[in-house]
């Protein structure tokens, strides 16, 4: 047992797939086991560091998708960080997709989180996520902050042992990206060389979610079924271990 932790160590690659519906921000591109909401833990990652690819297939006549990759790291002292770039999908209205000649951005993310309290099986954690420049090819710099996805948030976590299974619940409060109605997902069109956008919708919510560790495929670290609301809707998927250190995860977002 101990060199299998070792090894996840040395050794801790987690490559993801996500199949959705809509959503423009990428899931599984953050920190964290959850799909878009952020999670805290009473106890220290057992690998150096995670890493993986993400792809949402927005549509598939016509065909629309988002790209990300993403790094994760925890530094010590409950302190961790990530890293994610992302191609979103083409955010046209689906009535106008075929025509559209909208060209997504690239995006890149900064994420940090402090784990500030842990008490038997309770854990709270402070942290911004979605820390986001776009490669903005209208203006003079290369690239700008997107304030509208910058994300305060503190989370309450509980870990439970049922047994073979395990039970992890969270419950947190954030705003921007994490508040019920963002400017990424609100209606947007492509018009006269411009994307149009609702930037108008509430700042501050609340999101919860819950992490099932099962014991099927034990030996390889267990099957999770995962649960959310992430502010604005609710996303659900699996993660599924191909080996001790390699995940496939599948999922269905609003």
């Amino acid at each position: 047992m101990k060199n299998k932790k070792h090894r996840i160590i040395i050794i801790s690659a987690l490559i993801t797939s996500s199949f959705v519906l809509a959503g423009a921000r990428v899931a599984n591109t953050r920190p964290g086991l959850m799909m878009r909401i952020p999670t805290s833990s009473n106890v220290k990652t057992p690998y150096l560091f995670r890493t993986g690819v993400s792809t949402e297939f927005h549509n598939f006549n016509p065909f629309n998708t988002a790209k990300g990759a993403f790094f994760e790291i925890e530094m010590g002292k409950g302190f961790s960080g990530g890293f994610s770039a992302v191609i979103p999908g083409d955010t046209t209205r689906l009535s106008k997709l075929k025509e559209s000649q909208y060209n997504p951005p690239a995006e890149f993310g900064f994420h940090f989180q402090q784990r500030l309290y842990v008490y038997n099986d309770i854990s709270v954690s402070v942290g911004l996520q979605d820390i986001v420049f776009r490669s903005d090819q209208t203006k003079e710099e290369m690239l700008s902050l997107n304030t509208s996805l910058l994300s305060a948030f503190v989370v309450l976590s509980s870990q439970k042992d049922l047994g073979e299974y395990k039970f992890n619940t969270y419950f947190g409060f954030g705003t921007g990206g994490l508040a019920p109605v963002m400017a990424d997902t609100l209606d947007a069109e492509y018009q006269d060389g411009k994307l149009v956008q609702d930037t108008s919708g509430t700042t501050a919510g609340v999101f919860v979610g819950f992490l099932m560790k099962t014991p099927y495929f034990s030996r390889r670290g267990g099957m999770d079924i995962v649960g959310e609301f992430d502010g604005t809707g609710v996303n659900v998927g699996l993660r599924i271990p191909l080996t001790s250190d390699y995940r496939l995860n599948l999922g269905f977002t609003h």
